[in-house]
């Protein structure tokens, strides 16, 4: 077997679909503070930012077989945070049944609002970015929902990196001033989903 590159993520990906603990290992390094630190962007609770970042390595241990490593591990490390982010948020709002709320009536319903009034910042978000110009909608969206980097976009469009950096600090600046007009808590989850 040869020596592992540790700074090839294919490689190491590759690895760890065989089983290697050290792949594991060294990917978990690279990428746990990261995103701790992107998980509280959508958490202000520590302990939920954790308990994420750790169901998403351990799925990633236990479906290593079945992962591509063809695809860049750093973006679908940052979509699994947010699809995490939304099924809490789903999983939270389901929990408030009818029961608790005649017990718990102040938490359930600051829950059922901060995600109503979610849904709608999200619809604000959309109408924002729709309204950006093409070219800096199209790599707005490959960057921040998609997960590309500005060199894979770059890339992509046959630009030059410095190009799409720009655009994207534009599109960036316009979208996150629009947002802040919103503020509450699901303003600081969505705007961490985007910046």
């Amino acid at each position: 077997m040869q020596p592992l590159n540790p700074n090839n993520d294919n490689e190491l990906l590759i690895s760890l679909k065989q089983g290697d603990v050290n792949a594991f290992d060294i990917l978990y390094y690279r990428y746990a503070k990261k995103l701790m630190a992107f998980a509280l962007t959508f958490f202000a609770d520590k302990v939920i930012a954790e308990e994420a970042v750790q169901e998403i390595f351990l799925r990633i241990w236990e479906k290593r077989q079945t992962l591509d490593a063809t695809k860049p591990f750093k973006s679908y490390l940052f979509q699994a945070v947010k699809f995490y982010m939304f099924n809490y948020i789903r999983n939270k709002k389901a929990s408030c049944a009818y029961e608790e709320v005649a017990e718990g009536e102040f938490s359930c319903s600051s829950v059922v609002e901060e995600n109503m009034h979610y849904d709608e910042l999200e619809a604000t978000a959309n109408r924002v970015i729709e309204k950006l110009p093409l070219m800096q909608q199209q790599i707005f969206r490959l960057n921040k929902l998609e997960g590309l980097t500005p060199q894979q976009i770059a890339n992509r469009l046959n630009l030059s990196k410095r190009t799409i950096e720009h655009h994207i600090y534009l599109a960036t600046k316009t979208v996150k001033a629009e947002l802040m007009h919103h503020m509450s808590l699901s303003v600081m989850v969505f705007v961490g989903l985007f910046f």
